[in-house]
Protein backbone atom coordinates (compact mmCIF):
# COMPACT_ATOMS: atom_id res chain seq x y z
CA UNK A 1 0.00 0.00 0.00
CA UNK A 2 2.59 2.21 0.89
CA UNK A 3 4.54 1.67 -2.07
CA UNK A 4 1.51 2.45 -4.18
CA UNK A 5 1.30 5.75 -2.54
CA UNK A 6 4.41 6.81 -3.17
CA UNK A 7 3.89 5.80 -6.75
CA UNK A 8 0.93 8.08 -6.54
CA UNK A 9 2.80 11.38 -5.38
CA UNK A 10 2.17 11.28 -1.17
CA UNK A 11 4.21 10.03 1.77
CA UNK A 12 3.02 7.63 3.88
CA UNK A 13 3.75 6.30 7.57
CA UNK A 14 2.62 3.43 9.14
CA UNK A 15 2.14 3.71 12.79
CA UNK A 16 2.77 1.07 14.96
CA UNK A 17 0.39 0.93 17.85
CA UNK A 18 2.34 -0.07 21.28
CA UNK A 19 2.48 -3.25 22.14
CA UNK A 20 3.03 -4.07 18.35
CA UNK A 21 5.81 -5.89 16.71
CA UNK A 22 6.59 -8.19 20.18
CA UNK A 23 5.83 -11.21 21.75
CA UNK A 24 7.70 -13.19 18.96
CA UNK A 25 9.94 -15.38 21.83
CA UNK A 26 12.31 -18.44 21.25
CA UNK A 27 9.58 -20.85 23.13
CA UNK A 28 7.17 -19.14 20.24
CA UNK A 29 9.44 -20.35 17.47
CA UNK A 30 10.60 -23.50 18.74
CA UNK A 31 7.05 -23.97 19.74
CA UNK A 32 7.63 -25.05 23.47
CA UNK A 33 4.24 -24.71 24.22
CA UNK A 34 4.28 -25.13 27.73
CA UNK A 35 6.80 -22.19 28.21
CA UNK A 36 4.96 -20.45 25.31
CA UNK A 37 1.76 -20.53 27.52
CA UNK A 38 3.39 -19.16 30.50
CA UNK A 39 5.26 -16.19 29.67
CA UNK A 40 4.37 -12.74 30.34
CA UNK A 41 3.35 -10.71 27.22
CA UNK A 42 4.54 -7.02 25.87
CA UNK A 43 0.66 -5.91 25.65
CA UNK A 44 -0.66 -7.23 28.87
CA UNK A 45 -0.55 -3.71 30.04
CA UNK A 46 -1.26 -1.63 26.84
CA UNK A 47 -4.39 0.63 27.66
CA UNK A 48 -6.34 3.02 25.52
CA UNK A 49 -4.72 5.95 27.13
CA UNK A 50 -1.25 4.32 25.88
CA UNK A 51 -2.59 3.83 22.39
CA UNK A 52 -4.64 6.99 21.82
CA UNK A 53 -1.52 8.71 23.15
CA UNK A 54 0.71 7.26 20.84
CA UNK A 55 -1.67 8.11 17.84
CA UNK A 56 -1.68 11.65 18.80
CA UNK A 57 1.71 12.35 19.21
CA UNK A 58 2.37 10.35 15.92
CA UNK A 59 0.04 13.22 14.24
CA UNK A 60 0.96 16.20 15.67
CA UNK A 61 4.66 15.56 14.26
CA UNK A 62 3.85 14.80 10.91
CA UNK A 63 1.20 17.51 10.94
CA UNK A 64 4.82 19.85 10.93
CA UNK A 65 4.69 18.92 7.12
CA UNK A 66 1.24 18.86 5.95
CA UNK A 67 -2.36 18.08 5.71
CA UNK A 68 -2.95 14.46 7.75
CA UNK A 69 -5.40 11.64 6.30
CA UNK A 70 -5.60 9.71 9.38
CA UNK A 71 -6.39 5.39 8.01
CA UNK A 72 -7.44 2.68 9.87
CA UNK A 73 -8.67 -0.66 9.51
CA UNK A 74 -10.11 -3.39 11.32
CA UNK A 75 -9.47 -3.14 15.55
CA UNK A 76 -7.74 -0.17 14.19
CA UNK A 77 -10.79 1.90 14.11
CA UNK A 78 -10.26 2.32 18.11
CA UNK A 79 -7.10 4.24 17.85
CA UNK A 80 -8.04 6.76 15.63
CA UNK A 81 -11.40 6.92 16.57
CA UNK A 82 -9.62 8.24 19.93
CA UNK A 83 -7.34 10.73 18.00
CA UNK A 84 -10.14 12.22 15.88
CA UNK A 85 -11.42 12.77 19.75
CA UNK A 86 -8.87 14.47 21.18
CA UNK A 87 -7.11 16.28 18.28
CA UNK A 88 -9.90 17.22 15.70
CA UNK A 89 -8.08 20.28 14.35
CA UNK A 90 -5.25 18.12 13.28
CA UNK A 91 -7.05 15.63 11.17
CA UNK A 92 -8.07 16.78 8.05
CA UNK A 93 -9.89 13.70 6.85
CA UNK A 94 -10.19 9.97 8.88
CA UNK A 95 -10.90 7.13 6.85
CA UNK A 96 -12.05 3.29 7.97
CA UNK A 97 -10.97 0.57 6.09
CA UNK A 98 -14.14 -2.05 7.57
CA UNK A 99 -12.96 -0.59 10.61
CA UNK A 100 -15.11 -0.52 13.95
CA UNK A 101 -16.83 2.93 14.88
CA UNK A 102 -17.24 2.86 18.51
CA UNK A 103 -20.67 5.49 18.16
CA UNK A 104 -21.82 2.64 21.36
CA UNK A 105 -19.18 1.68 23.70
CA UNK A 106 -16.68 -1.22 22.03
CA UNK A 107 -18.01 -3.97 24.23
CA UNK A 108 -21.63 -3.18 23.17
CA UNK A 109 -20.06 -4.20 19.33
CA UNK A 110 -18.83 -7.76 20.18
CA UNK A 111 -22.31 -9.69 19.41
CA UNK A 112 -21.71 -8.00 16.27
CA UNK A 113 -18.11 -9.20 15.70
CA UNK A 114 -19.06 -12.67 16.58
CA UNK A 115 -21.29 -12.79 13.06
CA UNK A 116 -18.39 -12.56 11.17
CA UNK A 117 -16.23 -15.63 10.50
CA UNK A 118 -12.77 -14.51 12.12
CA UNK A 119 -13.66 -15.12 15.76
CA UNK A 120 -14.35 -19.23 15.23
CA UNK A 121 -11.38 -20.00 12.63
CA UNK A 122 -8.99 -18.51 14.94
CA UNK A 123 -10.20 -20.12 18.19
CA UNK A 124 -8.50 -23.44 17.20
CA UNK A 125 -5.15 -21.57 17.46
CA UNK A 126 -5.54 -20.04 21.08
CA UNK A 127 -3.55 -20.34 24.17
CA UNK A 128 -4.51 -20.36 27.29
CA UNK A 129 -7.77 -17.91 29.41
CA UNK A 130 -7.78 -14.21 27.72
CA UNK A 131 -9.77 -13.14 31.18
CA UNK A 132 -6.86 -14.85 33.07
CA UNK A 133 -3.73 -13.69 31.66
CA UNK A 134 -5.00 -10.37 30.67
CA UNK A 135 -4.14 -10.51 26.58
CA UNK A 136 -5.29 -12.76 23.81
CA UNK A 137 -2.60 -15.23 22.54
CA UNK A 138 -2.86 -17.13 19.46
CA UNK A 139 0.22 -19.47 18.05
CA UNK A 140 -0.18 -19.03 14.58
CA UNK A 141 2.62 -21.50 14.14
CA UNK A 142 0.90 -24.46 15.12
CA UNK A 143 -2.06 -23.76 12.47
CA UNK A 144 -3.12 -27.01 10.95
CA UNK A 145 -3.37 -27.04 7.28
CA UNK A 146 -7.25 -26.84 7.41
CA UNK A 147 -6.78 -24.20 9.86
CA UNK A 148 -4.50 -21.99 8.28
CA UNK A 149 -7.02 -22.11 5.32
CA UNK A 150 -10.02 -21.67 6.99
CA UNK A 151 -8.39 -18.28 8.32
CA UNK A 152 -7.32 -17.60 4.40
CA UNK A 153 -10.96 -18.16 3.29
CA UNK A 154 -12.20 -15.74 6.08
CA UNK A 155 -9.15 -12.98 6.06
CA UNK A 156 -7.79 -12.91 2.63
CA UNK A 157 -8.59 -15.32 0.16
CA UNK A 158 -7.27 -13.18 -2.43
CA UNK A 159 -4.19 -13.64 -1.29
CA UNK A 160 -1.51 -17.04 -3.59
CA UNK A 161 -1.01 -19.47 -0.83
CA UNK A 162 2.46 -18.82 -0.71
CA UNK A 163 1.80 -15.19 0.34
CA UNK A 164 -0.88 -15.98 2.98
CA UNK A 165 2.04 -18.30 4.69
CA UNK A 166 3.96 -15.27 4.95
CA UNK A 167 1.62 -13.65 6.09
CA UNK A 168 0.82 -15.80 9.06
CA UNK A 169 4.45 -16.09 9.63
CA UNK A 170 4.30 -12.42 10.52
CA UNK A 171 1.08 -12.00 12.84
CA UNK A 172 2.06 -11.21 16.67
CA UNK A 173 1.26 -13.74 18.62
CA UNK A 174 -0.30 -11.53 21.25
CA UNK A 175 -3.58 -9.24 21.29
CA UNK A 176 -3.77 -6.54 23.74
CA UNK A 177 -7.52 -6.48 25.72
CA UNK A 178 -7.07 -3.04 25.60
CA UNK A 179 -8.93 -2.76 22.34
CA UNK A 180 -11.86 -3.36 24.25
CA UNK A 181 -10.62 -0.94 27.17
CA UNK A 182 -13.91 1.42 28.42
CA UNK A 183 -11.20 4.35 28.30
CA UNK A 184 -11.63 4.39 24.40
CA UNK A 185 -14.68 6.00 24.87
CA UNK A 186 -17.51 7.21 22.21
CA UNK A 187 -16.80 9.34 19.30
CA UNK A 188 -17.63 12.67 19.80
CA UNK A 189 -20.07 14.69 17.39
CA UNK A 190 -18.25 17.67 18.65
CA UNK A 191 -15.17 15.93 18.48
CA UNK A 192 -14.32 13.37 16.12
CA UNK A 193 -17.84 14.35 14.36
CA UNK A 194 -16.27 18.06 12.96
CA UNK A 195 -14.04 15.69 11.18
CA UNK A 196 -14.64 15.12 7.34
CA UNK A 197 -14.63 11.45 6.99
CA UNK A 198 -14.74 8.19 4.75
CA UNK A 199 -15.82 4.70 4.97
CA UNK A 200 -14.26 1.89 3.01
CA UNK A 201 -16.96 -0.92 3.01
CA UNK A 202 -15.43 -4.36 2.30
CA UNK A 203 -18.05 -5.47 0.05
CA UNK A 204 -16.62 -9.67 0.39
CA UNK A 205 -15.71 -9.27 3.99
CA UNK A 206 -16.22 -12.20 5.94
CA UNK A 207 -14.73 -11.20 9.38
CA UNK A 208 -16.34 -7.76 9.62
CA UNK A 209 -19.67 -8.47 7.21
CA UNK A 210 -20.96 -5.60 4.88
CA UNK A 211 -23.85 -5.33 7.53
CA UNK A 212 -22.15 -4.87 10.55
CA UNK A 213 -20.05 -2.10 8.66
CA UNK A 214 -23.34 -0.61 7.23
CA UNK A 215 -23.98 -0.60 10.98
CA UNK A 216 -21.32 1.99 11.62
CA UNK A 217 -21.95 3.61 8.69
CA UNK A 218 -25.87 4.39 9.82
CA UNK A 219 -25.13 5.30 13.03
CA UNK A 220 -22.54 7.37 12.49
CA UNK A 221 -24.16 9.16 10.07
CA UNK A 222 -27.31 9.29 12.78
CA UNK A 223 -24.51 10.82 15.17
CA UNK A 224 -23.46 13.57 12.92
CA UNK A 225 -25.99 14.22 10.23
CA UNK A 226 -24.60 17.36 8.84
CA UNK A 227 -21.42 15.76 8.50
CA UNK A 228 -22.35 12.25 6.53
CA UNK A 229 -20.03 9.34 5.83
CA UNK A 230 -18.38 9.33 2.18
CA UNK A 231 -18.86 5.62 1.53
CA UNK A 232 -16.52 3.74 -1.31
CA UNK A 233 -17.66 0.20 -1.17
CA UNK A 234 -14.62 -2.04 -2.72
CA UNK A 235 -14.72 -5.19 -3.67
CA UNK A 236 -12.13 -6.89 -1.08
CA UNK A 237 -12.15 -9.50 1.77
CA UNK A 238 -11.10 -7.88 5.06
CA UNK A 239 -7.52 -8.00 3.82
CA UNK A 240 -7.96 -8.28 0.31
CA UNK A 241 -7.12 -4.70 -0.05
CA UNK A 242 -3.66 -5.14 1.40
CA UNK A 243 -3.09 -8.03 -1.62
CA UNK A 244 -4.36 -5.88 -4.52
CA UNK A 245 -3.85 -2.41 -3.50
CA UNK A 246 -4.55 -0.44 -6.60
CA UNK A 247 -8.16 0.40 -6.21
CA UNK A 248 -7.51 1.38 -2.05
CA UNK A 249 -4.19 3.49 -3.16
CA UNK A 250 -6.19 5.58 -6.06
CA UNK A 251 -9.27 6.25 -3.54
CA UNK A 252 -6.60 7.77 -0.90
CA UNK A 253 -4.40 9.47 -3.41
CA UNK A 254 -7.73 11.12 -4.55
CA UNK A 255 -8.79 12.38 -0.92
CA UNK A 256 -7.59 15.71 -1.97
CA UNK A 257 -7.49 18.28 1.48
Amino acid sequence: MQRELAFRGHRSLAVDLPGRGAGFSAAYYQQNLAVFAAEPSPTADITAADTIGHVVDTIRRVREHGPVILVGHSLGGMAISGAGNEIPELIDRIVYIAAIVPVRPATEYLPEYLKGGFLPAVAPLHVGDPAKQGHVRVNWRGATPDVLFALKAVVNPEASDAGWLATMAGNQPDETLGQWDPGYGTVGADTWGRIPRTFLKTVDDKACPPAVQDMFIEEGDALTPDNPWDVRPIRSSHGGFLTNSTEVADILAGLGV
